[in-house]
């Protein structure tokens, strides 16, 4: 039986994944798996290499700032309010247009939460700098092969 929670972003469920804020509000433990929700803050040069996931949709809601995203062949300019579907299976990547932009993140069924912790460090005082390059080849490899373990493929 499901029962009633609530949650609010803390230093407790607020992580640093891939140099951006990323707050677990809702995981798979809570939903018996049937979803997991984030509020994510993403900034401008952190974005993700194009990847599909194979194993779960995603839902992304713009709560702030713009991001471009591009999902197959489509190109979604999305501003707050914005509602964009991500189905597993189809390659997708985005685009932070603005500083920073947060994001309401849903994916179905739960799981990408592990993949995100497996990935991620305590909240530092201060957020790292923008990387000025691309990523290292040796980063590009982690990254590739810790995704694969959780069905999301990076090619």
């Amino acid at each position: 039986m499901d029962t009633p929670f609530f949650r609010q972003v803390s230093e407790e469920n607020t992580i640093l994944f891939l140099g951006n804020k990323v707050s677990v509000l809702v995981s798979g433990e809570d939903t018996n798996g049937k979803y997991a929700t984030f509020l994510t803050e993403e900034r401008k040069g952190f974005e993700p290499p194009p990847h599909t996931h194979m194993k779960e949709d995603e839902t992304f809601y713009i709560l702030e700032g713009q991001i471009t995203y591009f999902i197959a062949d489509t190109v979604i300019h999305a501003t707050p309010g914005t509602y964009v579907y991500a189905p597993k299976g189809i390659k997708h990547t985005f685009k932070v247009n603005t500083d920073t932009a947060k994001v309401l993140l849903t994916v179905y069924p739960s799981g990408f939460e592990q993949f995100i912790n497996e990935l991620s460090e305590p909240l530092p005082q201060q957020l790292p700098p923008v990387p000025d390059g691309p990523p290292s080849p040796e980063e590009i490899e982690t990254l590739t092969s810790i995704a694969a373990k959780y069905g999301i493929l990076m090619k």
